[in-house]
């Protein structure tokens, strides 16, 4: 009997990553998407932890037993932290120190107001309404690499899109805050889009790494645009990485 393609190309897998000497200097240590019902919601759809893939870290509410905050909401849209009533807290993460955060919101901000999508201590990614068209403030960002759909411009496109975050220095995963701030309950600014994905490096991995990344996060989650994976290789060191990517990335694409 013939070995089944999917087992070939383990093996392959394998002889290239030692073939080619990939270097392993990232790791994955949070992947979490609301595509595969790895929310977890109270009987009112309020979300009470983001569980990962491969036993990660779970991104839970970053401020709880305080009347004043109230709890993000599961949404079809996505994680929810504008809804009406009580200010929702933002997520953290019990990861271990995260340097690059790949997120997926949709749909994008509207135009009134200001809102904080990733916040660590000293700076926050936020959408501004004072420019128009809205744009991540860099102001607010002082320190941090901000990149939307791969591209280092912070314009806010009108679908879909993918936020890329690289941190001046590693930021523990419970100084990490995703859709709010939590500096004050009354100082009402929570992500007012849906946050869909969240995908954690502890190092920032390679520009080959990004590129699958951000390939496969656009096939998943409906993100236009041109994200051709950098290759089989870069796939491969991907996986290695401990980066999760449901066969989206077929054995059909990498043999020939």
């Amino acid at each position: 009997m013939r070995p089944r393609r999917g087992l070939r190309w383990m093996g392959q897998a394998g002889a290239l990553l030692g073939v080619a000497g990939l270097r392993l200097s990232a790791a994955v240590v949070s992947q979490c998407e609301v595509t595969d019902g790895g929310v977890v919601t109270d009987t009112e759809g309020r979300v009470l932890a983001w569980d990962t893939f491969r036993g990660g870290a779970a991104w839970i509410p970053a401020v709880t037993g305080s009347p004043a905050w109230g709890f993000p909401a599961l949404e079809p849209g996505g994680i929810a932290f504008d809804a009406t009533g009580d200010t929702a807290t933002p997520l953290a993460s019990a990861a271990p120190p995260v340097a690059t955060l790949f997120l997926v919101v949709s749909p994008s901000l509207p135009a009134e107001g200001f809102a904080t999508l990733v916040e660590v201590p000293g700076a926050s990614v936020t959408a501004a309404a004072r420019a128009e068209p809205p744009v991540y403030d860099p102001e607010d960002a002082a320190g941090l690499s901000v990149r939307v759909n791969g591209l280092p411009a912070p314009g806010i496109p009108d679908a879909p899109h993918i936020v890329e975050v690289d941190f001046a220095q590693p930021v523990p995963g419970g100084d990490l805050r995703i859709g709010g701030a939590s500096a004050c309950a009354a100082w009402r600014q929570p992500w007012r889009c849906r946050v869909v994905a969240a995908i954690a490096f502890d190092n920032p991995p390679d520009e080959p790494v990004r590129r699958t990344v951000r390939s496969y996060l656009a096939r998943r989650h409906g993100v236009a645009g041109d994200f051709t994976p950098a290759g089989r290789e870069a796939v491969i060191q991907a996986i290695a990485l401990g980066f999760h990517t449901h066969g989206l990335f077929s054995t059909r694409f990498f043999l020939k």
